[in-house]
This record gives C-alpha cells, structure tokens and sequence, in this order.
C-alpha cells in the first residue's frame, strides 16, 4: 500500500467493536511520547477525521484534508501533536466487516507532500473488508503465552482532569506490565494507548456502556477496562479500572470473533455449558438434523473439524479469559 499510494508513515491498532475505542497495534511513525494526548484531542468528540466517527460511516475511508477543508490546522491533534512530528494529511480506513470494525489503518503523508486524493482513499475502502475480516480471526486464534504474568486481581488507577496519574493500586500496575509494548510506554511517560481515549469519554460525561474496552495483554488473558468520574473529590478526576473479562464477557466476544449468528451462540453455549445434543434440541425447539446443522457452519467459521475441537477451543479460551 505504501507503494501504490505513497505515504512514509503509519499506525494500525486494533479496535473494541463495541465500543470502537482503539487497542493496541503496531506502527511505524515518530510521535510516541504524543500519542497520548493525540488520542485524547481524537476522541474529545470536537477533532476531525476521528476514528470511532468514520467506523460508523458508510463510507469507508477518510482523509484529515478533506474533513478540514485543506486546513489542517482547524484539527486539534494535527495542531498540538503531529504538526511538530512533521506530518502533513492522514488518511484513515476502519478496517471492518459484516461483524464490525476491528482496527484501522492510518497513513501519514510528510508536511511538503500532497494531500490523499479521493482515487488513494477508494482504493483504501476497497480493501477495508478484507482488512477487518483479518483481524477478526486472527484475534480468534488462541495465543501461546510468551511468559507468565503474576496474578493482578482488579487495580483502580485515578487520573486528574488532565489525565495525569494521581496514584493507582498495586493491581493496576501489574495489569500495565502485563500489555504489549509496556517498557516503551513507561519509557514516554504514559500508560497503555487505550486507557486515553477511554477515560476521555468519562470525562465527557458519557456512559459507562461506551468507557469500557476489553483488550488482551501479552500472556493471552483479556482484561476488561472501564472509566468514570469520581464524586465527591476533586473536579473531573476519573477513576480506571481493569480487571479480567469474565467467561460470559469473553464468550461473547469469541462469538463475534467468529461470526457466529445468534441462532449458533445458543447451540454453542449449550454444548460448552454440558449439555448433549438431546438436550440442546428440547432447550431450542429444534430438530437434532437442525443443530447438526448449525454445527457445521460453526466448524466451517472455526476453522474447525470436530465438536471435539470446538470444545477444547472454548476451553482454552476459558484458560486465557
């Protein structure tokens, strides 16, 4: 891609479908120590070209020019954060499909370059699909734990109105260690990428249901975050706290990870939870030819062969979640 439109930099986090708040990823740019604050101008709700704004558009592809009308400057994290790193237009793909959006890509032309045309940003759309569907089922793939993390329980981290640490318990530091990339960010000064956007919602004012994120740190378990104002202390402090998803959390999101429809969530959960085929075809109204049925298209979305491998899948997840 790089090649066929040109742009030198880039950055591809994954995304929460739920709540379209970005994860980690990786990247190749040069504003690291400013990534925080550029999330937080992104996601303030007054900031162009945002990417939880353009994942709900049906369009599927947008440049920072286009949004600004040419001025770039009227972008608060262009204007305080990547102007100085000598970035010119972005443009920015959520990378999604049929289940939702799973990450997006953001390339970064130089200050002197041309702005994104609307040919380089037809193209991008053309591939986001496929993009997204990649991402979803890599993200259903079970990880090998590269080494094992200790126990954290729940951790609270309190940030100020600036989203500065106020302080944190020794559970949330456990949590931060355990996510990609952690010595880099402890190195700038900051806490994991999501936790910014998130706690920008909060700040907000915005519900709970949309300050949350799940994400998964380096041994493979996923920690559920969320953000809220605190009250009865000072003025716009927020309150952070992760914790490890739960089976039913997770079992939903695995589902999603796999495309499964509602109809096979219910054939699934019944077999994971016991039960056998008799008692799955009383507990539905179906037929046993039915949930065979259903069976196969969940094997075929699975990359899966046997009930046996089905379940062994979920309970490995079970382990990781």
């Amino acid at each position: 891609m790089q090649r066929l439109i040109g742009f030198e930099r880039w950055c591809w986090p994954l995304a929460d479908p739920t709540t379209l708040l970005p994860l980690g990823g990786v990247a190749d740019h040069d504003y690291g120590p400013g990534v925080s604050r550029a999330l937080e101008l992104e996601y303030s709700g007054g900031d162009f070209a945002a990417k939880d704004v353009l994942a709900r558009r049906l369009s599927p592809a947008g440049c920072l020019s286009a949004e600004t009308g040419g001025d770039l400057a009227r972008s608060p994290r262009w204007d305080q954060v990547l102007r100085a790193a000598g970035i010119g237009d972005i443009a920015v793909v959520p990378c999604r499909d049929a289940h939702g959006c799973w990450g997006w890509m953001e390339a970064y032309r130089d200050r002197g370059d041309q702005p994104f045309r609307e040919e380089d940003l037809e193209f991008l759309g053309s591939v986001a699909s496929s993009l997204g569907t990649a991402l979803r089922r890599g993200l259903g793939v079970v990880p090998q734990a590269s080494e094992d993390m200790p126990e954290a329980g729940s951790g609270v981290i309190v940030l100020d109105a600036d989203l500065r640490v106020r302080t944190m318990t020794a559970g949330a530091r456990i949590w931060i260690g355990a996510f990609p990339l952690a010595e880099v960010f402890a190195a700038w000064g900051m806490l994991p990428a999501v936790v910014y956007p998130l706690a920008t919602r909060a700040r907000a004012g915005a519900g709970v249901a949309q300050a949350q994120a799940l994400d998964r740190v380096c041994d493979g378990r996923w920690v559920k975050i969320e953000a809220a104002r605190l009250e009865g202390l000072e003025d716009g402090e927020i309150a952070v706290t992760l914790r490890e998803a739960t089976a039913s959390e997770m079992f939903q999101r695995r589902c999603r990870m796999f495309g499964l429809s509602s109809r096979e969530r219910e054939v699934v959960a019944a077999l994971v939870a016991g039960s056998d085929t008799r008692a799955v075809t009383e507990r539905l109204f179906v037929s046993a030819h039915t949930v065979q049925d259903h069976l196969k298209s969940v094997f075929g979305k699975m990359g899966i062969h046997s009930r046996r491998e089905m379940l062994a899948m979920f309970s490995a997840w079970q382990d990781k979640g």
